[in-house]
């Protein structure tokens, strides 16, 4: 019987954390470059009407059953597509949600496969169970960080490395030469008691008074915008931004000359960029993408100014090296999964 999809993808999306989006914007964009059409991808959203306006193709609520499997049913892949949407940090849900589609997209006679991961922390076992039995399943698995290749080969999982996703999307180039006199920042929440975010916030208030520096925060989500908020007592900030999509990311980081931040994506785009970047790594996967990009990490301690003062930008070539890495794994990765010579073929030549 004939589908009507090649592909539907399965992330956070529609949930409007900038991140999220971008990879799913990658993610369409590298699919497309295959060879696929935008009328056979469906991507599962929890704002399905704003996914479907946003991206021009089909959407379908993530949270509807009946409309995921009706979904599934019409599709001959079904796309794991980025994130960190295997680890327990805060919760076991997420790994039971994501589990449960890859079970029902089987139900459905789907091939699962998974691209651009960043898996764990897996710090129960149900976690872990959970997390192995979804991934065993995908006929491919491309993890985005050494650290998550290593927890997958320690469940027994083997798996390839490819870059996060969203290197593959082009930055055009601010619209004119812009004194840089600005440093950015990102705090998210943590389950540190604001502790971290705190330390952050007075430090670059204090690093940017002593070179005269305007200070900009940059929320990748709302969520970061609260966290932000929250802190008012201790700094007033007069430049925050909560970019929505690429344009707006891009222009968040205009005239910047430094940024130094929390989110994984935030240190991704100054990185595109090509601004020094320092990240706070609140996270697993954020100290594996700095460590990989050789950026430095600030974990409360330490100068900040000295740590900003040496950082090295990194080269248009790394990143147009980057890129083409992810193309080639994207694109191996899903003509192994349809077993269609066509899809590809003529981008990789």
């Amino acid at each position: 019987m004939a589908r009507k999809y090649d592909l539907v993808i399965c992330g956070y999306y529609g949930f409007d954390n900038l991140g999220d989006e971008l990879i799913c914007l990658a993610l369409i964009e590298m699919a497309l470059e295959a060879g696929l059409k935008k009328d056979r991808i469906c991507v599962l959203s929890s704002d399905p009407r704003k996914t479907k306006s946003r991206f021009g193709v089909a959407s379908v609520n993530r949270w509807n059953i009946l409309e995921v499997l009706n979904a599934l049913r019409q599709s001959r892949s079904f796309l794991l597509g980025g994130g960190g949407l295997f680890q327990d940090s805060t919760s076991l849900r997420s790994c039971l949600y994501y589990w449960g589609v890859v079970l029902l997209a089987q139900v459905a006679g789907v091939v699962p496969w998974a691209f651009g991961q960043s898996v764990g922390p897996l710090n129960s076992k149900a976690a872990r169970i959970l997390a192995r039995d979804a991934l065993r399943r995908c006929r491919v698995r491309f993890v985005r960080d050494e650290a998550s290749k290593k927890l997958l080969a320690s469940l027994g999982l083997d798996s390839k490395i490819a870059p996060d996703p969203v290197f593959y999307l082009k930055f055009d180039k601010f619209d004119k030469e812009v004194f840089k006199k600005t440093l950015v920042f990102n705090v998210r929440p943590t389950r540190d008691d604001k502790g971290m975010s705190k330390l952050l916030v007075q430090n670059v208030e204090l690093f940017a008074k002593m070179h005269e520096y305007d200070l900009r925060a940059i929320c990748m989500s709302e969520e970061d915008l609260l966290e932000l908020k929250s802190l008012e007592s201790f700094v007033k900030f007069d430049d925050v931004v909560v970019p929505k999509d690429l344009k707006d990311a891009i222009l968040a980081f205009e005239g910047a000359v430094a940024a130094v931040g929390m989110r994984l994506h935030f240190c991704i785009l100054a990185l595109m960029n090509q601004i020094p970047v320092i990240a706070v790594p609140y996270d697993p996967k954020v100290r594996s993408f700095a460590l990989r990009w050789n950026i430095p990490l600030w974990e409360g301690e330490g100068d900040l100014d000295r740590k900003i003062t040496g950082i090295r930008k990194t080269k248009p070539e790394e990143i147009a090296s980057a890129r083409k890495t992810l193309q080639e794994a994207f694109f191996l990765a899903l003509r192994t999964t349809l077993g269609d010579e066509k899809f590809c073929s003529a981008s990789l030549n």
